[in-house]
């Protein structure tokens, strides 16, 4: 019984987790123009010229996880 309970919170949370993730890579779609944005399993992948000034200027990019809308 208790083995079942596992494994359906961890298919909760991993489903959750691909949820999230989602919408993390939506809103960098919508915030970063010029980039690339490749998302799977566990992250949020972002690459392109100039990503690091732009993150480091704009702190809607570095607190990005942390919105929740």
């Amino acid at each position: 019984m208790m083995a079942k309970l596992v494994t359906r919170g961890d298919a909760l949370a991993r489903a959750a987790q691909a949820k999230r993730i989602e919408q993390i890579g939506a809103r960098l779609k919508e915030l970063v123009r010029g980039v690339s944005i490749e998302t799977d399993e566990a992250r949020v992948i972002v690459s392109g010229r100039g990503l690091l000034k732009r993150w480091l200027i704009d702190p809607q990019l570095r607190f990005l996880a942390g919105d929740r809308q």
